[in-house]
């Protein structure tokens, strides 16, 4: 007697392990597609057909999404081909057919960023509570000044995600300065009026500042898209505490360094360099100067690196064919492996916190806008397509904030875009419809 009964339970435990996990993942992926979310319902499916093959109705579920997947990966392709052929009373009709019912979360996304922001952007005021105010320079020399018109660029989270570092042109050259993103409080780091300092990045634990540091050029912001090996330049990295200071070089030799990047471990910095050549390639150093390795050795120019999270791969821009291409490298050196192919330009690659994609700038069409796809190069999507250009796209360390530097203001300024705040359909159907 005790055996059949044991028997039996073993039976309704398998039963219960492989059978009743099937109506509630149906009904959490009829949930996700009412919602938009479209993959998350195709996986909850997949999973329950995994459990049974001959559940139909689990089938049934997988075989409309898929189809409403095509449907809209053709639709929003014929859209997209309207709006670059500037038809785009044609696009705006195919995109608000797509956008009815209940589109996917990914199409929304999608024709959100080819028509204006994918996510909710807000201006980032780094300015003085006066719109003009006065200082002294170095040398004792009164300056009135506004920087309200001034430009700021090079933007940067801090780890704990309440301090952004970034360049400033409201001293008519370029300084340094962090500002706490919820008080607003602002500090001046550097203070030399002969030189330009820009491209501040914070270490993984938030102590120091590693920046680039040249000689001013005639009062004119650096621009913030890469730089080329065969102009003459005097761009160093120093290193500095979050205070300011001890300021010091990070690592002596000849040609110009800039672009810097920390390993997630805080332990190496990444950089581009035209030591050995009129062409950048990217090095490695330890944060003490010592270990230097050349990553790179190609013909034209290597710029730009960014560690992978995970520390295992360092992605960079190299120049194919008059073109810069997103690639990856493993940290330790060894083959490059390409992940843009296309004959515009792409710069300024950053992995997200999971390491499974990479946002990036590009210059389709002649815009520089940002754009995130997946680490291996696929899935391409555009995130901005606004009024002015795109540059430096830095994230938080949890991956809800990105700040970026553009003039879609007039001069160029810090915005910040918050991932936790997707364009809603709603949204989007007004932006159309205007």
């Amino acid at each position: 007697m005790r055996n059949a009964l044991y028997k039996t339970f073993i039976v309704v435990c398998l039963l219960c392990l492989f059978g009743c996990g099937e109506g509630p993942s149906i009904e959490r992926g009829k949930q996700l597609a009412a919602n938009g979310e479209m993959i998350a319902a195709a996986q909850e499916f997949e999973a329950a057909l995994q459990r049974d093959p001959d559940n139909a109705e689990a089938a049934y579920q997988l075989k409309l999404i898929r189809a409403q997947l095509e449907e809209e990966t053709q639709g929003f392709a014929r859209g997209r081909a309207y709006w670059f052929a500037d038809r785009h009373s044609l696009a705006l009709a195919q995109f608000r057919q797509l956008l009815a019912g209940t589109p996917s979360r990914d199409v929304i996304l999608k024709v959100a960023g080819l028509t204006g922001d994918a996510y909710h952007v807000q201006r980032l005021r780094t300015e003085g509570s006066d719109d003009y105010e006065q200082a002294f320079t170095e040398k004792g020399n009164l300056m009135t000044f506004t920087a309200k018109y001034a430009d700021d660029y090079s933007p940067a989270i801090s780890p704990d995600g309440e301090w952004l570092a970034f360049a400033s042109y409201r001293l008519q050259n370029g300084e340094i300065y962090m500002m706490n993103l919820e008080t607003r409080e602002l500090r001046q780091l550097t203070h030399t009026e002969e030189f330009d300092e820009y491209m501040p990045i914070f270490s993984p634990d938030g102590k120091t500042l590693a920046f680039v540091a040249e000689r001013t050029k005639g009062m004119m912001m650096l621009p913030p898209i890469q730089a080329s090996g065969s102009v003459p330049s005097t761009a160093k990295i120093y290193l500095m505490d979050i205070d300011g200071r001890h300021q010091r070089p990070l690592v002596e030799m000849q040609g110009m360094q800039s672009a810097p990047a920390f390993s997630p471990d805080g332990e190496k910095i990444a950089f581009e360099s035209n030591e050995n050549s009129d062409e950048l390639e990217i090095y490695v150093v330890n944060t003490d100067g010592t270990g230097k390795v050349q990553l790179t050795d190609n013909e034209g120019d290597d710029g730009h690196p960014a560690w992978a999270p995970t520390g295992e791969q360092i992605a960079f821009i190299s120049s194919v064919q008059d073109t810069y291409q997103v690639c990856v490298i493993s940290a330790k050196g060894g083959d490059i492996e390409r992940l843009t192919a296309s004959a515009d330009s792409h710069y300024q690659p950053i992995f997200t916190p999971d390491s499974e994609r990479i946002i990036y700038v590009s210059n389709a069409r002649g815009h520089y806008t940002l754009w995130v796809m997946d680490a291996d190069g696929s899935n391409k999507r555009q995130l901005t397509n606004h009024i002015g250009a795109h540059f430096e796209p830095s994230l938080s360390r949890d991956g809800q904030k990105l700040v970026f530097s553009s003039d879609r203001s007039d001069h160029m300024r810090i915005y910040l875009m918050d991932f936790t705040r997707p364009v809603q359909l709603e949204e989007l159907q007004t932006r159309l419809s205007n």
